[in-house]
């Protein structure tokens, strides 16, 4: 087969968090067999880079679509990158002022929070692997909004509620997160594969949500793991089963991109 750029998103399709924190050993042998057949592992995720980088430097990944498509890196070097509308910044500051324990932001190195939750502190820290978290008003360009509430927010959410021209918002099962108009994780996929000269032909996409849904819709071929929204389920082209009993390595035999051992996929 000619080579693919296979793009998994991270939190519950690389990563599970069933019990501890973790990335299934069936998942790490697919990650290897991939590579080792001529194919590129890559990453497509809400995250920001420095809250990615430790799961890609354990798969060996360094092609990452990140921040819902606001940010690119490959290794060390960032591809593109969207910052946040500058002029909706106040606003945003509005709201956070109205939730302090539930309003967030992220640019390109850090976590910006007026919460008092030290829990949350050391998860954040934990996965950037050094003290990301940093005071709200030393927040200047981000890349990305946060309100930690899930929807419907009530009265008061501001922008998380009427974005203003050039912001859009991404509703998720316990949180809504603000972004610069014009970006997603499909289009930074697509971004990424004309940035290396390859067609959109040889994207294949992994996820399981909401913000999965236009990337397993838009890709040729795209693979709802077992775990997967409804949303993201109807989006994509094939179902994988459980991430925690091997459900990605199955799904990459079955798709004829590492040799085949006996098929675990239902189809859609």
């Amino acid at each position: 087969m000619e080579r693919k750029y296979i793009f998994f998103d991270i939190d519950h399709t690389l990563v599970s968090h069933v019990g501890k924190s973790h990335i299934p050993p069936e998942t790490r042998e697919a990650v290897r067999l991939l590579r080792e057949h001529g194919h590129v592992p890559a990453i497509a995720t809400g995250r920001g880079a420095f809250l990615s980088r430790r799961v890609a430097e354990e798969l060996g990944i360094s092609l990452l679509v990140c921040a819902n498509g606001a940010q690119i890196v490959n290794g060390e070097e960032t591809l593109y990158s969207v910052p946040f509308p500058v002029q909706a910044l106040e606003s945003f500051l509005e709201v956070a002022a109205r939730f302090p324990e539930y309003a967030a932001a992220i640019d390109e190195r850090f976590l910006y929070t007026s919460s008092k939750n030290q829990e949350i502190k050391d998860y954040f820290n934990g996965q950037a692997g050094y003290p990301c978290v940093r005071p709200l008003e030393e927040m200047t360009g981000v890349l990305l909004c946060y309100l930690m509430l899930p929807p419907p927010l009530p009265e008061g959410s501001g922008l998380f509620s009427t974005p203003p021209e050039g912001v859009m918002l991404e509703p998720m099962s316990q949180f809504v997160e603000a972004r610069a108009a014009g970006t997603s994780k499909w289009l930074g996929i697509t971004r990424v594969l004309e940035h290396l000269g390859a067609s959109v032909r040889d994207a294949i996409t992994f996820g399981d949500g909401p913000n999965d849904v236009e990337m397993l819709r838009g890709a040729p071929m795209s693979v709802a793991v077992g775990s997967a929204r409804d949303q993201a389920r109807e989006a994509a082209k094939f179902l994988a089963g459980d991430i925690d009993e091997g459900g990605i390595l199955r799904a990459c035999q079955d798709l004829g991109l590492i040799p085949a051992q006996k098929g675990g996929m239902l189809y859609n």
